[in-house]
């Protein structure tokens, strides 16, 4: 209906996010969506004044749209990058790639919420609580949606691990 496509935002990244939601809904088990153009190594603020308001309300609809219809306990939603942006401001009045500290979100599939894990210095340049890797987020992942990381898949004959054996899940943010 025109209201669900009005709260999701007639734009790239509402539509897309709706489309997500709705092969959840029809059985599909994993969706992953783009919506790029965050590199931003120049003029962030004009940059972010178009892109984040759409961001944010697509992203706050599907949330919201997965909780009212019960299928929180089925699905995970991640949002993420691929790596930080720095603390300042560069000379082009951008931010360049940073990887000491970045930020997701989760929710549903007994993610603890509402909460914050991990906490940069002041300036935000280094990680002095609870610092995560990829292994950890990965077993995470995994352990929410009811995968169990510790197993192991064969191929020709050699047994491959799902995920790093040498990491577990960040227990701390599952219910």
């Amino acid at each position: 209906p025109n209201g669900i496509r009005d709260e999701y935002g007639r734009n790239a990244a509402g539509q897309r996010m709706l489309m997500a939601r709705r092969l959840v809904q029809a059985g599909v088990r994993f969706v992953s969506l783009t919506y790029g153009g965050w590199d931003m190594h120049g003029k962030i603020e004009k940059n972010l004044k178009k892109r984040a308001p759409r961001y944010d309300r697509g992203v706050a609809a599907l949330v919201a749209d997965i909780y009212e219809r019960g299928l929180n306990q089925d699905v995970l939603v991640v949002s993420m990058g691929e790596f930080g942006r720095t603390p300042k401001i560069n000379s082009k009045f951008g931010r360049d790639h940073w990887s000491k500290a970045w930020s997701l979100a989760l929710a549903g599939c007994g993610i603890k919420a509402p909460g914050v894990f991990g906490r940069t210095n002041d300036n935000g340049t280094e990680v002095v609580e609870h610092e995560v890797d990829h292994r950890q987020l990965f077993h995470t992942f995994l352990k929410a949606v009811g995968a169990d990381g510790r197993k192991h898949f064969d191929v020709n004959g050699r047994p491959i691990p799902v995920a790093d054996p040498a990491a577990g899940p960040i227990e701390e943010i599952l219910a």
